[in-house]
């Protein structure tokens, strides 16, 4: 058994990437990953400064366009 992580830019993304992994913690710490770099990028691209709460927003926002399944 694997798991197939998908990583969607936005909610409507007909063409979601997919990667593949055998075990979960890897695929669990690729989703982390890249939630952290997509949230970290947002933030460096702002011209406002960033507060916890919104920084705690915006990763709940990213995680929301990831999926892990099994396969």
């Amino acid at each position: 058994m694997g798991y197939k992580v998908t990583v969607a830019a936005d909610y409507m993304d007909p063409k979601a990437e997919e990667f593949f992994f055998d075990e979960f913690n890897d695929a669990q710490d690729f989703v982390y990953e890249t939630a952290s770099k997509a949230v970290d990028f947002r933030v460096q691209h702002s011209p406002y400064t960033v507060s916890e709460k919104e920084l705690d927003d915006m990763f709940e926002e990213e995680m929301q366009l990831i999926r892990i399944e099994s396969v």
